[in-house]
């Protein structure tokens, strides 16, 4: 996953002069080393020609002696009018250095004006462009020179030496000197999104801390490419400061334990949430490790992670003391024991998910509630095993509970629900479906203690009845949410008392709620919720909803979505009238095929009404 990149910076300058038919062109370019490298590299180069003589300057000593060689031959071949005491060489140097001095102080005062704008735009350009391609370097597509006139051949083999290094601006006004005609600037062009070396040396401008915080934005597929643009990027995108949160969802089929292990040293006292959700192939010792070397983890995410057993958990609560958040639905091996290491080691814990981990029973509920007073959030969807025993030592031991997931959890009765309302006057979520035995003494538990209640789901509770909902529609005043699918008993009253006494509500599920009829849908509609907070309404199998209901609810502007599967006294006409209403309204319904007709005459059919239908 990860790539180590190559790369370096590069800082260079150019300008040209034309007096009186005489061209000239001075520029220099400077080498340097990105703040990773080993080493420093520096240096310098100018050149300058007129009248078919070139030569160097300051790059070196070797080229500067060598340059001045060439210029004096030059000057003897034009047949010698010049002497040693007035050498045209020093005074084109002379000369060119003024020029030069010029264009460098009117590009210094542009560059007051436009720095600051440049410097913003050049650098979101720039790391928009490396985190998406992988590269902020612009592509300069070669460009060939053209031949050489007779009047430069002297001067080209002393330029080529300086020539392989100089930027594609800085070959330009060399060659423009040398035919005397402006070459189209076509080498220059950027075919990489319009990009600039400008933008590239803005980049390596920032400060190491700048470009650290940007990094920290971006996901795992981007800070990888951005390893890939240089060795000063491959050392900042892949430093464990970048990584404190990871997602490994996308690459779920791909992640191994190995790659676990790696992120787990690159990362270390970094790494504060971790997601490994559907990471089937992560095993306890990649866990393992995780946990001897980032001990600072928070969150961790190993739901459906199918290898997982109590051997992780047991590193986890042996070096992770400040988890506070662990996920471990669907993994089938973990026990009780995994239970108990948490409430060893991990104090701090404030939400565990165990759902589908059928072999958690009371006790490891126990264990874990005696250890993690600081619970918040308690998930234990489809878990048998667990029954009143478990949750009173829930509600003993953990009074600030706000979030109960008892899903499935079959053996529940009136009574732990009554004691976690007594103790947990926090609870605002809760998930008691399926939970058959629970009677409206449990609504009305709630509704004396939970006050603060916003999410309750009781689909498939047979025993609720409108008493259990008109106690909570009195005193929660806060429900935003409500599944009563299958609450089979329940009336047009409970509709009634939920539209006057909760005036936030937005979801509401009656599915299965056969005794429904269109009164209850109106006295939901003409209660403060509906007309601007109701928003998703599902009627699926209600058999006593007609034409009359659809009408009820136009007048509620934010409705988005609304199920009507088997609402046999539904018509499209009906529907139809209702989107015209609500353009934006989803309404999903199903209606069956007619019967065709019966044949009366004629041959006998080929095929029976029956197959006909199908």
């Amino acid at each position: 996953m990860f790539a180590n990149g190559e790369g370096g910076g590069m800082r260079s300058g150019g300008s040209s002069s034309s007096n009186g038919g005489a061209a000239g062109a001075s520029g220099s370019i400077e080498l340097l080393c990105p703040p990773s490298g080993s080493s420093s590299i520096s240096g310098s180069a100018s050149f300058s020609s007129s009248s078919g003589a070139s030569s160097s300057n300051t790059h070196s000593t070797a080229v500067s002696s060598e340059s001045n060689n060439n210029s004096s031959s030059s000057n003897n071949s034009t047949g010698g009018s010049n002497n040693n005491n007035h050498n045209p060489s020093l005074q084109i140097r002379h000369h060119h250095s003024n020029n030069l001095n010029a264009t460098a102080a009117a590009a210094t005062s542009n560059n007051n004006h436009n720095g600051s704008g440049n410097l913003i735009s050049g650098i979101c350009s720039s790391i928009w462009r490396s985190a998406t391609f992988g590269s902020a370097a612009p592509v300069v597509p070669p460009t060939p020179l053209p031949d050489p006139s007779p009047k430069t051949m002297e001067s080209s083999s002393d330029s080529s030496s300086l020539s392989s290094s100089l930027s594609p601006e800085e070959q330009h006004n060399q060659r423009t000197v040398a035919t005397g005609t402006e070459v189209p600037l076509q080498d220059q062009s950027q075919t990489f999104l319009g990009a600039t070396e400008l933008d590239d040396e803005l980049i390596k401008q920032l400060p190491k801390e700048v470009l650290l915080r940007v990094f920290s934005y971006l996901d795992v597929v981007s800070l990888c490419r951005c390893a890939q643009v240089c060795k000063y990027w491959n050392v900042l995108a892949l430093d464990g400061s970048s990584w404190q949160k990871i997602n490994l969802f996308d690459f779920q089929r791909d992640i191994e334990g190995p790659v676990i292990e790696n992120i787990s040293l690159r990362c270390r006292g970094f790494l504060k949430s971790l997601s490994l959700r559907g990471c089937q192939s992560v095993g306890d010792q990649s866990v393992r490790t995780l946990a001897n070397h980032c001990h600072n983890i928070e969150h961790l995410d190993l739901s459906e992670c199918k290898k997982i057993t109590d051997i992780s958990t047991q590193s986890i609560s042996r070096y992770c003391s400040k988890l506070t958040a662990i996920n471990l639905d669907s993994c089938s091996n973990i026990t009780d024991n995994s239970l108990k290491y948490l409430s060893d080691g991990c104090p701090n814990l404030m939400e565990i998910n165990v759902s589908w981990c059928h072999l958690i029973s009371e006790n490891g509920v126990e264990a874990l509630a005696r250890g993690c007073v600081k619970l918040r959030k308690f998930s234990s969807k489809g878990c048998k095993q667990i029954n009143d025993n478990a949750i009173m030592c829930l509600a003993k031991y953990c009074p600030d509970l706000m979030v109960l997931n008892l899903h499935s959890c079959e053996t529940i009765t009136d009574s732990s629900i009554r004691q976690l309302a007594a103790n947990c006057s926090k609870l605002q979520k809760l998930c008691v479906s399926k939970c058959a035995d629970l009677t409206d003494l449990s609504l009305m538990a709630l509704s004396q203690h939970n006050h603060l209640l916003n999410t309750l789901e009781v689909s498939g509770c047979r025993n609720f009845t409108d008493i259990g909902f008109q106690a909570l529609g009195r005193n929660c005043k806060y429900l935003e949410r409500m599944d009563l699918e299958e609450c089979s008993q329940i009336t047009d009253l409970t509709l009634a008392h939920l539209a006057t006494g909760c005036p936030s509500l937005e979801k509401l599920t009656l599915s299965h709620c056969e005794l429904i009829t269109d009164d209850g849908i109106r006295h939901l509609t003409t209660g403060s919720c509906a007309p601007e907070i109701l928003s998703v309404l599902e009627l699926d199998n209600c058999p006593l909803i007609t034409d009359r209901t659809l009408e009820h609810l136009v007048s509620c502007h934010n409705l988005q979505r609304i199920e009507l599967f088997d609402c046999q006294l539904i018509s499209r006409a009906a529907i139809i009238k209702l989107k015209t209403h609500l353009p934006n309204i989803k309404v999903h319904a199903y209606f069956a095929p007619g019967t065709p007709p019966a044949v009366t005459s004629g041959h006998r059919p080929r095929y029976c009404r029956c197959c006909e239908i199908l």
